[in-house]
């Protein structure tokens, strides 16, 4: 409460404060980002300790989003019954927990766990963030935090798997996870100390604590809104140049297509979390800026669906790659509109349902196709087996099994052109004393959401 009172003092402070809870939900998202792309780099340490193939490496992997894709709804709905501070601690603490199971894991099944845990708790990363900016800034700078906040992100990320990549090779995975544990305690102390739930002046809006039927209500809302689905599908398909390529399977493909070291192909895959960061609050900003969702969304997917065919498909110079994977992660860096779409398209006052919502369908990408790719690479592979007793892929393996990013990217392009526009605004305004009483979809949800 020190922080607080401090804040309502100072003037600086007081409009300060807001900007620096989101940023406490943005160090959980990094966190959260770190524990997602480790994997990438780990490959061959993981793939030699536990004696396992592609697929059993994708599904690994894709236990991360098993746990996080279902508790997309769950979480939004925990955050709106109960709010951000003790949700988003606990959940950093069970992150640190599914970390700690998976470095002293002595077997695949105990790694698995682990990694479903990690999973559980980063499922309230990105929606805490966005439901902290959703309550304590103005509407107009929620696509700038959710621009911002995915930029963050990929910084992270690409930030880790340099880290891990020279840790790894000196100390192995397991060292080099350990100062993890310690940043996830500070970071968990770090948001109980400073985040809170609600504002307390007056003049702005809140959303007051709801009971489990209006929860239901809510999720029926949502569920029931058929653009939500469409934007979901859009966003899982625009995404997995992240969670498919960048995740897990980027830095494998770059090593055997073109022949690249370890090093390398870190180096050049974080180009693309480059051009992420970059555009993703310049994008953000020009959506708020200019009231559109929908055009810039479809306008930079188009370029990096076809970016992505050329990587994949025509040979490219390696001294080209980074500057063709700079320009995907540029292009990719619209995806968080997908996030305000969905927000706008329902009242305001489930804003933490709505953004879970379509972050669960977002991240079925990986859940899916992680696991998928894998089995794609075990399927297509006529090689021998190599001398440790596990298949050794091609160059021709990784680019068949991989085809699902560019394709599923084409085909969220053309999905788009089917999202209604919100300007910007919510699309389906509730009134304030009929969402907090006992309440059914006919008075929380007008029929005018369903309409496409």
């Amino acid at each position: 409460m020190m922080a607080n009172s401090r804040a309502m003092t100072f003037p600086f402070l007081k409009s300060a404060y807001p900007w620096l809870m989101v940023c406490c939900g943005m160090l959980f998202y990094c966190f959260n980002y770190f524990l997602r792309v480790s994997p990438s780099v780990m490959q061959g340490n993981l793939t030699q300790s536990f004696h396992i193939t592609a697929t059993q490496f994708g599904t690994l992997a894709g236990l991360y989003y098993l746990a996080y894709t279902p508790m997309q709804v769950p979480a939004g709905m925990i955050y709106d019954k109960f709010g951000a501070r003790f949700v988003l601690c606990a959940a950093c603490l069970i992150a640190v927990v599914g970390l700690s199971i998976f470095i002293s894991a002595d077997s695949y099944t105990m790694a698995g766990v682990g990694r479903f845990f990690i999973g559980l708790g980063c499922a309230f990363a990105y929606i805490g963030t966005l439901k902290l900016a959703s309550i304590w800034l103005p509407p107009n700078r929620f696509g700038t935090v959710a621009g911002l906040s995915t930029a963050i992100g990929m910084v992270s990320g690409a930030l880790s798997q340099k880290y891990l990549t020279q840790v790894i090779e000196v100390f192995g995975y397991q060292d080099a996870l350990r100062t993890a544990l310690i940043a996830g305690v500070v970071l968990s102390a770090l948001i109980l100390l400073l985040v809170r739930n609600k504002p307390k002046s007056p003049h702005v809006s809140v959303e007051h604590p709801i009971n489990l039927g209006q929860l239901l209500s809510a999720l029926r809302c949502v569920a029931a809104n058929r653009q939500m689905w469409l934007i979901g599908t859009i966003g899982c398909l625009l995404y997995l140049p992240s969670s498919v390529f960048l995740d897990l399977w980027g830095i494998p493909y770059l090593k055997s297509v073109y022949q690249l070291s370890q090093k390398e192909a870190v180096d050049i895959s974080s180009y693309t979390f480059y051009g992420w960061i970059i555009s993703g609050p310049i994008i953000g900003m020009i959506s708020d800026r200019i009231k559109r969702r929908v055009m810039p969304l479809t306008f930079t997917g188009f370029f990096a669906a076809v970016l992505l065919c050329i990587v994949f498909y025509i040979p490219v110079n390696v001294s080209w790659l980074s500057t063709f994977f700079f320009m995907i992660g540029f292009c990719c860096g619209a995806h968080p509109l997908c996030f305000a779409l969905g927000k706008e398209n329902n009242p305001i006052q489930i804003s933490g349902t709505s953004v879970a919502v379509t972050n669960m369908l977002i991240m079925i990408g990986g859940a899916i196709f992680q696991p998928v790719v894998g089995k794609l690479l075990d399927f297509h592979t006529v090689n021998s087996i190599g001398l440790d007793g596990l298949p050794v892929y091609s160059p021709s393996d990784y680019t068949f099994a991989l085809s699902v990013v560019p394709i599923g990217v084409a085909v969220g392009i053309f999905l788009s052109l089917f999202v209604k526009e919100t300007y910007c605004e919510s699309q389906a305004k509730a009134k304030d004393e009929a969402i907090f009483r006992p309440i059914t979809n006919k008075t929380l949800c007008p029929k005018t959401e369903t309409v496409n």
